[in-house]
């Protein structure tokens, strides 16, 4: 990547100057989710590993907050939680093309 280019895209995510690359991932992930509220989505988070599908409500700094529809822990189904970004390791949020399963089919 060009020096211009590599400025242009640490203005665009609100950086200044030289970023290291973990300032650079939460600030992209953090726009990411931003743009995405109302829409679903999958996250797994590592220290479990422990599996989340929800509507993502809001970003509070580097805070996701989601309506959980299911989780691998039935009884935190429903409820909403506030994420952690860093703590993210894998997340896929819908785009129109590909959709998230409904787990939740006949459990009711």
């Amino acid at each position: 990547m060009s020096t211009k280019n590599k400025s242009k895209l640490l203005k665009e995510l609100g950086l200044n100057g030289e970023a290291d690359v973990n300032a650079i991932r939460q600030a992209v992930v953090t726009n990411k989710f931003r743009q995405s509220i109302g829409k679903r989505t999958f996250i797994l988070l590592g220290p479990y590993p422990f599996m989340v599908i929800g509507t993502i409500l809001e970003v509070v700094s580097d805070f996701v907050r989601i309506k959980v529809e299911v989780t691998n822990i039935s009884e935190l189904d429903g409820e909403i939680f506030s994420l952690h970004l860093d703590e993210i390791d894998v997340f896929f949020i819908e785009d129109g093309k590909y959709k998230i399963p409904n787990l939740n089919v006949g459990s009711q």
